[in-house]
């Protein structure tokens, strides 16, 4: 999860400063006390409070070190207070902090002091395993050098987004067949936390997958997105898709599964490879038959004359037609011509060097 940045200037004082013999209030939460050794606290210039570590998006159920730093206007105020408050999980005091609760608080030990600023680096928050709003409510203060209250004073607030602990959140997944041997593959995205990329998969047999094509996430969306992948199937009556979302720290999370139904309409031939191919080698023809058949296949050169051809027995499905084109022909660009005999299938070019 990315580690966000927040600063804020200039918003109501509030009491944090607790003092011996005087009622804890909760001043986090936007009271500014009725006790004995409150108000002296607020009436100084502000500081500046600046908040590490938190994103505005945080996956659920998810434990976030983050940091405060309250840069209090001089090296001449050296008397400090500081209150935090979360709307929903649980907080973990660190170094120089105590607990109110366990959603509350407050320092019991002085802060790290830089000559500018004081320091909280080690307080841990613990999302809660419900999505939604989140909201942080801080006030700090510090005094003069001679102890006296009332020097630089910050209140406010931070607000972020508790989305599922996946990187994904799916809003929807459909597979189908389109027709010419394709299946479109759609999918939706409610919500994307640092989602680095889908990997598309398939099974002919529902049990094994494999990754059959890389889609680009949006990274960070509380939108809805939407993804199309078209998959051209070669051999098989059914086959499975599923997509699997990748965190950019690898955390996978897998949709649901979609079964299509194949039905070819017409025989197909899915490429050739090698290519470019050198003369004398052995090119492999990805042809797709629908039903049992003889195929040629016919090397021409650009003038359209004939160079070689080949006749073979095709089943339905997937043939891999091993075809070479002669070690004698002359380096160039030529096209194969894959034919059934009542139609011209496909005519795809070749490069021979």
């Amino acid at each position: 999860m990315r580690k966000g940045l927040l600063t804020v200037m200039g918003l109501s004082l509030l009491l944090i400063l607790v003092t011996s013999g005087v009622k804890k209030v909760d001043s986090a939460n936007g009271r500014t006390g009725s006790t004995s050794g409150c108000t002296g606290c607020h009436n100084g210039p502000t500081g500046t409070v600046t908040l590490t570590g938190l994103a505005a998006n945080v996956k659920a159920n998810t434990s976030y070190p983050f940091g405060l730093t309250y840069s209090a206007g001089g090296s001449s105020y050296k008397y400090w207070g500081l209150d935090l408050k979360v709307s929903v999980g649980t907080l973990t005091a660190g170094t120089g902090e105590r607990m109110s609760g366990t959603t509350e608080l407050t320092h019991s030990n002085p802060m790290a002091y830089t000559g500018t600023a004081y320091v909280y680096p080690t307080m841990t928050w613990k999302t809660p395993t419900t999505l939604g709003a989140a909201k942080f409510s801080y006030a700090c203060v510090a005094g003069s050098s001679t102890g006296t209250q009332g020097g630089p004073s910050q209140a406010g607030t931070f607000s972020c987004t508790v989305v599922s602990g996946a990187p994904v959140e799916f809003a929807s997944f459909n597979a189908g067949w389109v027709g010419d041997n394709k299946v479109t593959i759609v999918w939706k995205t409610a919500t994307e936390s640092n989602t680095d990329f889908f990997e598309v998969e398939r099974s002919l047999n529902g049990e094994t997958y494999s990754p059959i094509n890389n889609v680009r996430a949006a990274g960070t969306s509380d939108q809805t997105k939407t993804y199309t992948y078209n998959d051209v199937v070669t051999s098989a009556k059914v086959a499975y898709y599923r997509i699997k979302a990748v965190d950019k720290d690898g955390t996978p999370t897998y949709s649901s599964v979609k079964m299509v139904n194949i039905k070819p309409v017409k025989n197909y031939v899915n490429g050739i490879y090698p290519n470019p191919v050198v003369a004398g080698q052995s090119m492999n023809v990805q042809y797709v038959a629908i039903e049992n058949g003889k195929v040629n296949v016919e090397l021409y050169n650009c003038l359209g004359k004939k160079m070689s051809s080949l006749t073979v027995d095709a089943v339905t499905g997937e043939n891999a037609i091993k075809f070479n084109a002669g070690r004698f022909v002359s380096p160039g660009i030529y096209y194969v011509v894959v034919s059934n005999g009542t139609e011209k299938i496909a005519q795809l070019p070749v490069s021979v060097q």
